[in-house]
């Protein structure tokens, strides 16, 4: 078994992965389309470094940024 690094938004596309977002206030879950946020961050010129992203998204029901975010496989 192989281990993947994961420290970039941009691995995760490379790899068959989408972002599991989970609120930590909350408990509300969302996936979001890795290879979206990639494009979108890379447009933008932001950093894709996984601390970057995580702390730049947030809860779209209670707004907060206290946010855990992993793999889920691509649907």
């Amino acid at each position: 078994m192989s281990s993947k690094r994961l420290d970039s938004i941009s691995d995760y596309p490379r790899h068959g992965y989408d972002l599991r977002v989970t609120c930590r206030a909350c408990g509300r879950v969302g996936v979001v389309d890795a290879l979206a946020l990639t494009m979108r961050l890379s447009r933008s010129n932001k950093s894709k470094w996984m601390p970057y992203v995580e702390s730049r998204l947030k809860c779209s029901d209670r707004g907060q940024r206290n946010l855990k975010c992993g793999p889920v496989e691509k649907r």
